[in-house]
């Protein structure tokens, strides 16, 4: 089984995602269960499992994603998959970077820029959401202007 793990700085439908999804691992949309973490609805069979969680802050959703191990030809590496449905989607995909800092990212744009990114815990002043903040980025990303551009030692060279 292959799993990934991608932050996107804007919402996106759940119909967008499977579309997305099915490009990306090479399967049909029909082939693609997009849903809350909170549904309890899910085709547990399907080839790519996706759960998806609303965010505050910088990010709008994280995506928790399996792929079947019976998916031929094999799905790409995260970071290509990442790059892929930024390209997909028209939105920034961060997906972590190798190495024990859990804050450690690679932040793939449309444009097919890859940049190192910091994303730290926010402050959720009573919010039922998680809020993430790109605290950091190697490269300016237009769509997170808030983010201080420095160079980033944390991140693994996998990106």
């Amino acid at each position: 089984m292959t799993s990934y793990t991608f932050l996107t700085v804007h919402r996106t439908s759940p119909d967008a995602m499977a579309a997305a999804l099915a490009d990306v691992v090479g399967v049909t949309a029909a082939e693609v269960d997009v849903a809350e973490d909170s549904d309890g609805h899910r085709d547990w069979t399907a080839a790519v499992l996706c759960h998806f969680t609303d965010l505050d802050g910088d990010l709008a959703l994280a995506w928790d994603v399996h792929v079947s191990a019976g998916v031929e030809p094999a799905p790409p590496a995260e970071a290509e998959a990442a790059r892929r449905l930024a390209a997909r989607l028209g939105t920034t995909v961060l997906h972590p970077a190798a190495g024990v800092r859990p804050s450690a990212y690679w932040a793939a744009t449309p444009d097919g820029t890859s940049t190192r990114a910091r994303v730290l815990d926010g402050d959720t002043d009573g919010n039922t959401r998680p809020v993430l903040i790109v605290h950091a980025v190697e490269k300016p990303v237009g769509p997170l202007p808030g983010a201080r551009v420095e160079r980033i030692r944390e991140a693994g060279q996998d990106g």
